[in-house]
């Protein structure tokens, strides 16, 4: 069993990149999934850096909504896997769903984060199965103010949820500020 590495912090905080210096010492063979769409230029941008900044040996699967499904399948072939981003990830659910959200119904609401939280636990579980370690990327949305619009509040509040099921079921958890990674959780923390 692979184990499962948790890297949050704030946006540009260099979270990818200590990632990717964390999965790059696991291994020749990294699997890297990345859950980002490009709806205009400037995410095509963000993306293309992305690229750049990476090894071209790392085997790459977009996989927007689904990072399951790679874990599960390339869990025991590769020596690592790269998630990028968890945050991303549950946009891009929260957004597969029709609501509105000037109203968004209490029951709708429940069924959308327990479709995320789905994903969630089949994640950990092909994880668990996995022989591969998992680094898994997301965002710290918790320190700011409470959001104005319901769409806002629901993913700050859906993240915060994801973000405590994978701290609490990885073996290590960092957070990184201002590039400086610091160990919350597991054999190196305080």
């Amino acid at each position: 069993m692979g184990r499962v590495i948790l890297v949050t912090g704030g946006a540009r905080s260099g979270k990818s990149c200590f990632a990717e210096q964390l999965i790059a010492g696991l291994g020749q063979e990294i699997a890297y999934i990345a859950t980002a769409r490009a709806f205009d230029a400037e995410m095509e941008d963000r993306i293309a850096k992305h690229r750049v900044q990476r090894p071209a040996s790392w085997q790459t699967h977009e996989t927007p909504t689904n990072p399951s499904q790679v874990v599960a399948a390339e869990g025991n072939r590769v020596d690592g896997l790269l998630l990028d981003c968890l945050t991303v990830m549950i946009t891009n659910r929260i957004l597969s769903h029709a609501i509105d959200w000037d109203r968004p119904p209490i029951a709708q609401l429940g069924e959308i984060e327990t479709d995320i939280l789905g994903e969630i636990n089949t994640l950990l579980k092909a994880a668990a199965n996995s022989r591969a370690d998992l680094v898994a990327v997301t965002n710290e949305v918790g320190y700011g103010i409470v959001p104005i619009s319901p769409l806002s509040r629901f993913f700050r509040d859906c993240a915060g949820r994801v973000n405590q099921r994978m701290a609490a079921a990885a073996d290590d958890v960092y957070l990184v500020v201002s590039g400086i990674p610091m160990q919350i959780k597991g054999a190196g923390s305080r």
